[in-house]
């Protein structure tokens, strides 16, 4: 997939998307050179180089973006040189950046400050968290650990409110993509989603969060933050 890329547009995308691998994926396309998408699974902001075209005798590229700015949500494209596709890649991440700071109405303080904790009791310290997966020993416990953690909100449903039923099976749905992304996701991607996992099952009720995660912290410790050992 990567030779398919122009090699200049590699060696000055790279490094900066390394940076911000906690914020975006890559998308494979066949319809653009390069595809980037928000994390958020709710929401739809993009960064794509569409194609190479020169314009009064100067190669570029067409890139395509959503939001166009701070002001405006709407998508747009541009003509645009490699310097100029730095400079909107940038600008684009760091609207994404400070879109996942800022606190509003819309967001959930009790479920943001759950996860906050979670982070700070569990804080992945690899300096290589945002560039390489876990190592296999790691991705088998966690594939083991999140198999077991389904099969807990299953046995919780059987006696709970339909509300609450509701909230488990969001849970039960979540753990299975976070074990499917075990060997595709970065061990701060999985980190992330683990920590905002259990957030939520904190906030579902105690005895939610007792049997996911007070059971197998020191376990949990010791795989991921101490590398098994």
């Amino acid at each position: 997939m990567k030779k398919k890329i122009p090699l200049a547009i590699l060696e000055i995308l790279q490094p900066i998307i390394d940076k911000n691998l906690d914020l975006v994926k890559p998308i494979k396309s066949q319809d653009c050179i390069f595809y980037l998408i928000d994390n958020d699974e709710q929401s739809d902001l993009y960064f794509k180089i569409v194609r190479q075209e020169a314009s009064s005798n100067k190669e570029g590229y067409i890139i395509e973006y959503k939001p166009t700015s701070r002001n405006n949500i709407k998508s747009a494209s541009h003509w645009t040189d490699l310097k100029g596709i730095n400079a909107f890649l940038s600008a684009w991440l760091k609207i994404i950046s400070d879109y996942n700071v800022i606190q509003t109405i819309y967001d959930d303080p009790i479920l943001r400050s759950n996860q906050e904790r979670f982070e700070k009791e569990f804080k992945l310290m690899d300096e290589d968290a945002n560039t390489s997966s876990f190592d296999l020993k790691q991705q088998l416990f966690l594939d083991e650990y999140l198999e077991t953690a389904k099969s807990k909100l299953i046995a919780l449903k059987a006696n709970a409110e339909p509300a609450k039923i509701i909230e488990l099976d969001e849970l039960e749905a979540e753990a299975a993509k976070i074990k499917d992304d075990l060997t595709r996701q970065t061990k701060g991607q999985i980190f992330q989603r683990l920590t905002k996992f259990w957030a939520k099952a904190q906030k579902v009720g105690l005895e939610v969060i007792k049997e996911l995660l007070v059971s197998v912290t020191t376990e949990i410790a010791k795989q991921l933050l101490l590398g098994g050992k």
